[in-house]
């Protein structure tokens, strides 16, 4: 049963073509809304297996209903509490809005959330895309920003055009992560901004990743000056801090080798949660892989991947973890 209480995945209804389709759709919506719960158990999906080969209809209307949900659910719930906090004693002579002219502001807030949060993280943000410089999903690029200065931006990355100053060179990191290499030839230091937070350097090599309003900056060689609202720290060679939240942490120990290795076409991890590790993976290969079950996202990892081989790690979660995974259209795999 869905949580709405209606049967999810019941045989078509004869002579009824019109409320066949929008049952349907109905159905599609209940089995996104129960993936997105963390409730599923293995018979549900098996169960979702024989839902979606139904009929092509069915497996529209989940396409569909998978790709909207977050956008038109999140939509929902934020006009629900604004509507709550700010809703006047109606008065008896209020004029409702008309049918219309909600269709058409529900679609403007959608569309307008669906750019700046894609559903399921499936496509970049409006943000990214505007970015001059742009890295798809699996791809590195190398750019000379001027004599002695070099980037190299790994996979689903956005960067912004460098704006050279009297004193230096600037550039904002969108998205995604980047190596910056400052040779003793380089004509001024080189600043990163992301985040609100400014990563600055005169001779070093230093990897910057960010991750939605989380940064992580790490010294492979020479010195990095960061600086994070009123708080200022100096990171050495093997040296690495985060900031994000009005917070920019201490230095600690990294070992450079890993935190560059995907130059190398290799992904490390030691002692991260199984959760950080999928987010990684995600930019690497086409679609998503999704975690369903929390506990198995908060379990710890050692492991390491080829870019090249990337869907072993679908066999790793099996084999390593006993995770049970389902297949959908584009890419997106299930983990519970």
């Amino acid at each position: 049963m869905s949580e709405t209480g209606k049967p999810i995945g019941t045989a078509a209804e004869v002579g009824n073509p019109g409320g066949d389709v929008e049952r349907i759709q109905q159905e599609a919506r209940d089995w996104v809304q129960r993936l997105v719960s963390n409730q599923v158990s293995p018979a549900d999906l098996t169960a979702l297996d024989c839902w979606r080969a139904e009929s092509p209809e069915h497996r529209r209307a989940f396409a569909r209903a998978s790709l909207l949900w977050d956008v038109l659910g999140e939509v929902a719930r934020e006009a629900d509490a604004r509507d709550a906090a700010q809703r006047p004693a109606r008065s008896s002579f209020a004029r409702p809005v008309g049918r219309r002219a909600l269709l058409v502001g529900s679609a403007a807030a959608s569309v307008a959330y669906l750019m700046a949060q894609p559903p399921l993280h499936l496509w970049p943000a409006l943000s990214e895309l505007m970015a001059p410089y742009r890295t798809g999903t699996g791809e590195r690029r190398q750019l000379a920003i001027a004599s002695g200065i070099n980037v190299e931006m790994d996979a689903q990355t956005s960067l912004t055009a460098p704006a050279a100053g009297d004193q230096q060179y600037a550039l904002e990191l969108v998205s995604g992560q980047l190596a910056v290499s400052v040779l003793a030839d380089a004509a001024r230091p080189v600043v990163i901004v992301a985040a609100d937070g400014r990563s600055r350097a005169t001779r070093a090599n230093f990897d910057v990743r960010r991750l939605g309003s989380s940064v992580c900056v790490t010294c492979v060689e020479g010195t990095v000056d960061i600086a994070y609202q009123s708080a200022t720290v100096t990171l050495g060679p093997g040296r690495q801090t985060t900031y994000g939240g009005g917070r920019l942490g201490s230095p600690i120990a990294a070992d450079p080798a890993d935190v560059t290795a995907w130059q190398r076409g290799l992904l490390v991890f030691r002692d991260v949660p199984l959760a950080q590790l999928v987010e990684e993976v995600n930019r690497y290969r086409p679609g998503r892989i999704i975690l369903l079950n929390r506990s198995l996202g908060e379990r710890r990892v050692v492991a390491g991947f080829r870019l090249d081989r990337i869907d072993d790690v679908v066999g790793y979660l099996i084999s390593a973890f006993g995770a049970r995974t389902r297949s959908l259209p584009g890419g997106v795999v299930l983990v519970s």
